[in-house]
């Protein structure tokens, strides 16, 4: 059984005051949740209906559970990642270097030289470090305006369908907000002087392995052609940053659903049960 951080906790419990993150408060929210989920309706208990909920769990409160747990994912990714050592020192997340720039790091390394790449690989994962606390807001907004038909969908769903739906809703604003602070960590912290040493000194290696200008986001969507090699590093950095922060929501999502230990308030422990 993993081990809970219960001080962290109540980290996430004053910064959701802060945020005035709302539970569906309206009887009328309760009603269509409950005309949906095709139960009593009006905020009555459910009578469990296959989807997962123990008895006596009533709509209103099925709404407000999944927001917190996904509200507590969420502020957990961002808190774990958006430090010193947040990236860089967790194996699970570490943002690699893209091909053709990490085939040269890893056929210099045995050499011992590929110091100027390893510094390039440490200078962009602190570059995401730092962009990392930009993204609490758009969580937070998001899952405020998840809709009755959202909430159902992550009701029936499996461990992580809350975190696929936030990732759907959120990606393409977090892309658009953490560029520019990826763009200026990227500078601030060396790694952008470093990106244009590297790309001088190894020109022809790297023609050679394919040229800077074949490097893509790790999502696999395609920057520009005539976008520059620094800007396509730049958005591969900002979507494996942002696969840091959803593989931490995904697996806090899991636990919720899995591990009672894991359910660290009462409202938690009643929408996903005791056993």
């Amino acid at each position: 059984m993993p081990n809970i951080d219960w001080n962290r906790r109540m980290v996430f419990g004053s910064v959701l005051g802060i945020a005035g993150l709302p539970f569906i408060s309206q009887i009328a929210s309760a009603q269509d949740l409950g005309k949906i989920l095709g139960t009593l309706g009006g905020g009555q208990p459910s009578n469990n209906n296959g989807l997962g909920l123990p008895n006596g769990v009533t709509n209103v409160q099925a709404d407000s559970g999944i927001r917190e747990a996904l509200s507590n994912g969420a502020i957990s990714a961002v808190l774990r990642l958006g430090r010193l050592d947040g990236y860089w020192a967790d194996g699970a997340v570490r943002i690699p270097l893209p091909n053709p720039l990490g085939s040269l790091q890893r056929n210099l390394r045995p050499l011992g030289l590929s110091r100027s790449l390893d510094d390039l690989q440490l200078k962009v994962n602190r570059a995401a470090e730092i962009a990392a606390p930009q993204a609490r807001n758009i969580f937070v907004n998001a899952i405020r305006a998840f809709t009755i038909s959202d909430v159902v969908s992550v009701l029936r769903g499996g461990n992580t369908s809350g975190t696929d739906l936030l990732k759907q809703k959120t990606k393409p604003e977090l892309i658009s907000s953490f560029r520019p602070p990826m763009l200026n960590a990227v500078n601030t912290s060396g790694a952008g002087p470093v990106f244009d040493r590297v790309a001088t000194r190894y020109g022809r290696e790297l023609q050679r392995l394919g040229g800077l200008g074949r490097i893509s986001s790790a999502d696999g969507t395609q920057t520009s052609q005539s976008a520059s090699p620094k800007d396509q590093f730049v958005d591969y950095a900002v979507s494996k940053a942002l696969d840091g922060l959803f593989y931490y929501i995904g697996r806090e999502e899991t636990q919720i659903r899995q591990i009672p230990a894991a359910r660290t308030s009462d409202l938690l422990r009643r929408v996903f049960g005791s056993n």
